[in-house]
């Protein structure tokens, strides 16, 4: 019993030994690197297949919304942020002048022994 204890903390762990001899769960075991290129070519087929989610998302959009509406939107999320900028400027002002006030303080210490 002593050696089978002994002989556990040389060995690596039953999961890094799975993992190193099959490949993912469900798929069929596969050399490292056909691995590899099958999924790169996955990938190039993806990303190559014509236009992406952004384009295809924007295409759609200009279906649906006319021009003018976008321009107003945009504006309006200017205009929110604009307002956000002016809360964070007040703010930033306000403890500036909390600061100020705590430096111009004419405290006196006084030591007790």
């Amino acid at each position: 019993m002593t050696d089978s204890a002994a002989g556990r903390g040389t060995r690596r762990p039953r999961s890094s030994r799975r993992s190193s001899a099959l490949g993912s769960a469900g798929m069929p075991t596969m050399a490292g690197d056909e691995r590899v290129a099958e999924l790169e070519a996955r990938l190039e087929r993806l990303e190559g297949s014509g236009p992406g989610m952004r384009e295809r998302g924007r295409a759609l959009v200009r279906k649906v919304m006319p021009a003018d509406a976008s321009r107003h939107f945009r504006n309006a999320m200017r205009e929110q942020l604009l307002g956000f900028r002016s809360i964070v400027d007040f703010w930033i002002e306000r403890v500036d002048d909390l600061e100020a006030m705590a430096d111009d303080d004419d405290r006196t210490s006084i030591e007790i022994e």
